[in-house]
């Protein structure tokens, strides 16, 4: 075999083992960055079924939410869960709106801890502020789990993908920090899948 042909033949495979190499990476990190079915379950159009509340006035007394309360209670909330820009398991960006109570916010719940911010809120208060948050992701049960602390209280939030992927329960537990009154609610609200 002449010199130029050795040279050929090794460049060939220098170069055949590097693409084969660069498609590996990129396999490996496709894999590595891609969600679980249970992650995949959050993922979509969700509608509030308010005929299955429950509990949920008292849920927003406790809050503070005051003559509102029962509206809130029975309007209508669409959300949109999307994987947030992270790309991560387990970690969402929710697009909650209702027309019938004017709102219209966009929340990335990060893994850990995490501060919300807000102008207004109608569960936190009418003046600005902010709430420490802590979210986690169990993949094997299919749960999301949020705890918020405010000047409120405590309260922790546990979302759940039915196995057939067409409901999402959401509850939520909420403990007051007032020495004044002993407040400890929980409330259920059931999401329905949309189509998109």
């Amino acid at each position: 075999m002449s010199k130029s042909t050795s040279t050929s033949t090794s460049t060939s495979r220098a170069r055949l083992a590097a693409t084969r190499r660069v498609r590996a990476s990129s396999s490996s990190s496709a894999s590595s960055s891609a969600t679980s079915p249970s992650h995949d379950a959050f993922l979509g159009h969700w509608s509030r079924d308010a005929t299955r509340n429950q509990n949920v006035v008292d849920y927003l007394v406790a809050h503070r939410v005051g003559a509102d309360a029962l509206k809130r209670a029975r309007a209508s909330y669409e959300q949109t869960w999307t994987t947030s820009e992270s790309g991560a398991e387990g970690e969402f960006r929710v697009r909650t709106t209702s027309e019938e109570v004017g709102i219209d916010r966009t929340l990335t719940y990060s893994l850990g801890e995490f501060v919300e911010k807000y102008e207004t809120s109608a569960i936190f208060g009418a003046e600005p502020g902010e709430v420490t948050r802590v979210a986690s992701f169990d993949a094997a049960t299919r749960t999301h789990t949020t705890t918020t602390t405010s000047s409120l209280g405590h309260e922790t939030t546990t979302r759940r993908v039915r196995e057939d992927g067409k409901e999402m329960t959401c509850e939520r537990r909420f403990v007051s920090n007032d020495d004044e009154v002993d407040v400890d609610v929980t409330c259920v609200e059931i999401f329905v899948r949309r189509a998109t």
